[in-house]
């Protein structure tokens, strides 16, 4: 009796709302769909209809989670630099490391983040439709912030305990983002060659900003910022 069950249990689940495990993998399966289409298409000639079709899931798998194509899009975008914020907490949460060597591996592990070949391509489509639709360009900026939390955190923390002088953490965290990246370098060029171009970079870098963010010597004093300068 259970033989004959289990194919018209299976047969009824699969007419009505998924299990657990199959929306998963819908899901799974459309978002890689629509990576592939943003990517291959742009973002203007992709509709949730041929990603529903090349992933072959029904329309409504998609819009019962995604209101409409941007949300979709936002969405592919955040999956795409996820593992980038991950990356770097790792980094930044070792103990007992010297700041100099933190940062040389962060440096590292953002250029290598932004140089992923989809993020990359990613962020060359985002920019290449920012006039048409801003949203998008707003979106990128918002998941930049996002990714760079954890820099930040680090940043503020190594500034509270005097290892560092960082008294902008928001600030600072985004010129390091932007010269580990390389700002427009590598988005027309190829990216560097191996570790130890790679190595090379980070430190030449990490070198520059230490001048200005290692702390003044016992006793000596330091001017903060001013906010209202120009």
């Amino acid at each position: 009796m259970s033989n004959r069950t289990a194919p018209e249990e299976t047969q009824r689940r699969s007419r009505g709302r998924p299990s657990p495990e199959q929306a998963v993998a819908l899901r799974e399966s459309f978002l890689a769909a629509a990576l592939k289409s943003f990517l291959e298409n742009g973002y203007a000639a992709t509709s949730i209809e041929a990603i529903a079709r090349d992933a072959g899931v029904a329309k409504i798998t998609i819009y019962r989670q995604f209101e409409n194509k941007e949300a979709l899009f936002r969405e592919v975008v955040h999956r795409a630099v996820s593992s980038a914020r991950d990356t770097m907490q790792a980094t930044l949460v070792r103990r007992g490391t010297d700041e100099r060597q933190v940062l040389v591996d962060l440096v590292e592990r953002m250029y290598l983040g932004a140089t992923e070949p989809k993020t990359l391509a990613l962020m060359r489509l985002v920019i290449a439709e920012a006039t048409r639709f801003p949203e998008l360009a707003k979106s990128l900026y918002a998941e930049n912030s996002y990714v760079l939390a954890p820099v930040v955190d680090y940043l503020a923390e190594a500034h509270r305990t005097g290892t560092l002088y960082v008294p902008a953490p928001e600030l600072a965290a985004v010129q390091l983002s932007t010269l580990a990246f390389g700002g427009v370098r590598f988005f027309i060029s190829k990216p560097l060659a191996g570790p130890e171009e790679r190595r090379i970079w980070a430190e030449g870098i990490v070198d520059l900003v230490m001048r200005g963010w290692t702390p003044a010597p016992s006793g000596g004093s330091r001017k903060e910022p001013d906010a209202g300068s120009d």
